[in-house]
């Protein structure tokens, strides 16, 4: 168990810290070196929000013939597969975007698995430790991103590839090892109950909502917002980028252990008005507040990644946990692909001021909406 646990971890860590966040300080570089334009290289962090819509389709298709286990090694092999196609600098710049897309599907599918392979086997009194553990692979990938691929990216942007692509096979190496079927494959429809969702987990639905548009700013234009917007030259940024996964690291397992003590509501509303306070110190222009703005956003997603989860477990229960998980992370890829492109079209006339007032506001409206739910009235869907 401790192996499948340390697989579900390395799933946040390679999907989110890898794929997702680890493409963020490539964009400045990209940019400034000229491989690619302004607008692709934009494209291509958007392509694998693009991809997360389709993750859960991914599992519902592939769950009839192969086992949870089975889909979530296979996404491991195409998200090393995605890093090393990204390295043929020959091909043309739609080869590129595929693949990213891919990456994000992929992704969207670790995502919603990392959760439902390893909690439902925990006790519930180390249950948010543990998810915290598990989440924190975002977070350390982030701080690997940061703290190496700037560096690495400025001498040979292909090495970076590489790098990440052959970190992310030995992942889906040990996926093979450790990860023992125990959801096996349903080939028959009327074998899977059908979730139907309750008031509570329509909240926390409409919270994640707000959640994916609310990160944005920091999680797809930070460092290029550091390095091309205040003049910071690149390996300051990927520092201050490095912060977002210490801060990551941090929060996955500082939520948990605040939820084990006050519950999983105040817990998940504190870490979101803690996230909203990070796009209002993202306004003031000195690194030092800056760095703050930063740290804090990453401890508060992945606390809030790992409160989402425990709280659409006692809300929806072990049964339809994975199918809770699946709808959240649907409309989240949704609504972040959507205002990704939004965001993106409309940067030179909205500026990234009013892009993070904007992104704060939204983040205070995610945690008034929680304030309905009542911890100890929680039922699970029948």
């Amino acid at each position: 168990m401790v192996l499948r646990i340390f697989t579900c971890f390395l799933a946040t860590f390679v999907a989110n810290g890898l794929a997702r966040f680890g493409y963020v300080v490539l964009i400045p570089i990209l940019i400034l070196s000229g491989k690619l334009t302004q607008n692709q290289s934009f494209q291509l962090g958007i392509a694998i929000l693009v991809g997360y819509i389709f993750g859960a389709f991914f599992i519902t298709v592939l769950h009839k013939y192969y086992s949870l286990e089975r889909v979530a090694q296979y996404s491991f092999l195409i998200i090393a597969c995605s890093f090393f196609a990204c390295s043929l600098d020959s091909m043309p710049f739609i080869w590129a975007w595929i693949w990213r897309f891919l990456a994000g599907l992929a992704s969207a599918t670790l995502m919603i698995l990392a959760g439902p392979l390893s909690l439902p086997y925990i006790k519930e009194r180390v249950r948010g430790s543990v998810g915290g553990f598990v989440f924190s692979g975002i977070g350390l990938g982030a701080v690997a991103s940061g703290f190496i691929l700037p560096s690495l990216a400025e001498k040979n942007i292909t090495s970076v590839w590489y790098l990440l692509g052959g970190i992310s096979f030995l992942a889906f190496v040990l996926s093979l090892l450790s990860l023992e079927s125990l959801h096996p494959a349903k080939k028959d429809s009327k074998q899977i109950a059908n979730l139907h969702p309750n008031f509570f987990l329509w909240l926390l639905i409409i919270s994640y909502i707000l959640n994916a548009i609310g990160y944005l700013p920091h999680t797809l234009f930070w460092v290029d917002y550091l390095v091309r917007d205040l003049d910071f030259s690149a390996i300051i940024a990927g520092k201050s980028w490095a912060l977002f996964g210490i801060g990551a690291a941090l929060g996955s397992l500082g939520s948990g252990i605040l939820a084990d003590k006050i519950g999983l509501k105040n817990a998940h509303i504190i870490i979101l008005l803690c996230k909203a306070l990070s796009c209002f110190f993202a306004l003031i222009p000195h690194l030092f507040w800056l760095n703050i703005s930063v740290f804090i956003m990453g401890f508060s997603t992945t606390g809030n990644v790992t409160l989402t989860n425990a709280l659409a477990l006692k809300i929806a229960g072990k049964e339809h946990f994975s199918d809770a998980s699946r709808l959240l992370t649907t409309y989240f890829g949704i609504s972040q692909a959507i205002f990704s492109l939004l965001f993106v079209y409309t940067l030179s006339t909205l500026g990234y001021f009013w892009l993070f007032v904007l992104c704060g506001v939204v983040l205070l409206a995610s945690a008034a909406i929680l304030i309905p739910i009542k911890d100890s009235k929680i039922s699970h869907n029948k």
